[in-house]
This record gives C-alpha cells, sequence and structure tokens, in this order.
C-alpha cells in the first residue's frame, strides 16, 4: 500500500481502520457560519464545480444552528477540515433521518488537498458516527459520469439505482451498517 500525502495509508476498504487521525497540521471541527466562504471555495473549484449543485448560505447556516443547539443528538452533521492557516480544505455535511438512513449531502476536499486521505478521514467518521447512533444505512447521490462513482465502493457503497434530476441524471448508493 502506497501513503498519501498526510502519511494515511491509500487505498481500498481494508484502510479505512488506518484513517482515524489526522496529522496535527489538520483540525477537523463542527463547521460554524463563518466557514461558509470556505465551503463555497471548494465547491466552486474548477476539479469540484462539475459534482456539486449550488449550495445556499441558509442551509450550512440552518445546519449549523441545529448542530450547534442539539449537540449530539443533532441530526445535521457538517465537519469541516482546517489546515494551520484556517483555511477550510474539505468539508462533509449530512443528515441523520428518522427513518434510520444517513444522507450525505456533500462532501468536498480543496484541489490542493485531493487525493491525500481527508475525504476518506471524513466519510469514515461519517460512517462511525452513523453506527454510533444506530443508523441503518447511509445514502449519497452522485452525477453518472463523474469519478465519484469509483470513490463510494472502495468504502462498501453499493449502486442501488439511478434518479433523473432536473438537469441530471445521478447514481444512487447504499451503504447497510
Amino acid at each position: 500500500m502506497t501513503k498519501s500525502k498526510l502519511g494515511l495509508l491509500a487505498g481500498g476498504p481494508s484502510c479505512i481502520a488506518h484513517r482515524s487521525k489526522l496529522p496535527t497540521k489538520l483540525t477537523v471541527r463542527n463547521a460554524k457560519p463563518d466557514d461558509y466562504l470556505g465551503i463555497r471555495k471548494i465547491i466552486n473549484s474548477k476539479n469540484n464545480r462539475d459534482s456539486f449543485g449550488f449550495l445556499p448560505k441558509v442551509v450550512v447556516d440552518d445546519a449549523v444552528k441545529h448542530q450547534d443547539a442539539e449537540g449530539e443528538k443533532s441530526q445535521h452533521r457538517i465537519r469541516v477540515v482546517e489546515d494551520a492557516e484556517g483555511r477550510i480544505v474539505a468539508f462533509l455535511r449530512a443528515y441523520h433521518r428518522q427513518d434510520g438512513a444517513t444522507t450525505l449531502h456533500e462532501i468536498g476536499v480543496a484541489e490542493d488537498m485531493q487525493s491525500s486521505g481527508i475525504g476518506s478521514f471524513l466519510l469514515t467518521e461519517l460512517i462511525a458516527a452513523s453506527r454510533k447512533r444506530g443508523m441503518e444505512k447511509v445514502g449519497l447521490k452522485t452525477p453518472v459520469g463523474m469519478r465519484s462513482n469509483g470513490y463510494y465502493p472502495r468504502f462498501g457503497f453499493k449502486q442501488v439505482g439511478t434518479y433523473t434530476g432536473r438537469k441530471r441524471v445521478l447514481n444512487c448508493y447504499e451503504l447497510t451498517l
């Protein structure tokens, strides 16, 4: 196995257990309202622009508000990774639904930090948090033809269908917990 820029093992499901820590130069935390500009910068970057739809500030603010007010009980999960200078280099937004499923809405990594293991760390953290809450599955949708379609199966996600959105067709993935 090769090591990524962060010193984490790169590869499939067998390496997930090795992604339990980030190096000291990076910090993972709950998002704050001021993080929206950093999140938007990731979404609008050249490598990410085609993957994401529009993420309104009000959606991020609402998720942050609920997560702050409700703590561990919050159904909202919005996490960011920042570097030593305070720059947001990755984020994840998800929702723990009452029907026992967690929906991953977005996960993004800054262009200069892609393929470093940060996204895998955040996804692994979400899966662990979902299990801890007693969720039954994690679901997500990603545009057909994007490289992310090869990413999620490495974590055990199975494609369960497609969905025709307003602008494009999306592959639907689920991970049974």
